[in-house]
């Protein structure tokens, strides 16, 4: 099992990308902490993965709240001892033209999208700093690498993800810590439903797809990667994962 005796937290592990990690870490041997804004949907979820016969935590937190993410991350540490591997999969995803689009709704993608992603790691860092050690996977777009008309706000913040994942790489490897970012075409959860309620899911991505990657990013298979923006695609769609050079 390629995370076996490992801890992870995963945020957003309520629905979608979230769970289908959060059940397939577990099925690979990881004990795990989970986190959602939710305390139903991470409760369901914590239960699933303790009939899989691993540990969980679940942590009800809001990512917009520096007080929420920090405190989330000092009650994992305690209680499960340590975190190996952190996802962060929390997001949301609200569209509409520039010219209609509100200032809430746009501080609302970058306060999930990104705000709380470096709230969450900010936290997290002493952590592995003083163990040397640790996997951060980041949660982008296919529309965090080319432009979107409509989507702006969303493709804006995926852009960011973008950027703060590779640079954060470059800052964390000197202590042994690696960052890399995933950039899915479309996947079929709740949150795209919402937004495209009239599209088949069966003709778009599978979470469990995108839970893949992010495992393979999170284990040893794939030391030897960081700074790395993989695209994940379906159904025959020709994205190949772009791979910087060391």
């Amino acid at each position: 099992m390629r995370m076996a005796g490992k801890v992870a937290l995963i945020t957003g592990a309520g629905r979608g990308i979230g769970r289908a990690t959060a059940l397939l870490f577990a099925r690979e041997g990881a004990d795990l902490a989970l986190s959602s804004e939710v305390s139903e949907e991470i409760e369901r979820v914590a239960g699933e993965v303790r009939a899989l016969g691993r540990r969980a935590l679940p942590v009800t937190a809001d990512m917009l709240y520096e007080d929420q993410a920090e405190a989330m991350v000092r009650t994992v540490v305690k209680r499960m001892g340590r975190v190996d591997a952190l996802v962060y999969s929390a997001g949301v995803a609200i569209h509409n033209v520039v010219s209609q689009l509100s200032a809430h709704d746009w501080d609302m993608n970058f306060g999930v999208n990104v705000r709380g992603l470096f709230l969450v790691v900010r936290a997290l860092l002493p952590h592995f700093m003083e163990r040397r050690a640790g996997t951060i996977v980041t949660l982008s777009s296919k529309l965090g690498k080319e432009p979107s008309a409509m989507r702006v706000a969303y493709t804006a913040s995926k852009h960011a993800v973008v950027g703060f994942t590779k640079s954060l790489a470059l800052e964390l490897k000197p202590f042994g810590i690696r960052a890399n970012v995933v950039c899915p075409g479309p996947v079929a959860t709740e949150l795209r439903a919402r937004n495209y309620p009239d599209e088949d899911p069966a003709t778009i991505t599978p979470p469990e797809e995108v839970a893949r990657v992010i495992l393979f990013l999170s284990c040893e298979d794939s030391a030897a990667i960081n700074g790395a923006d993989l695209d994940v695609a379906w159904k025959g769609e020709n994205i190949l994962p772009t791979i910087p050079r060391a």
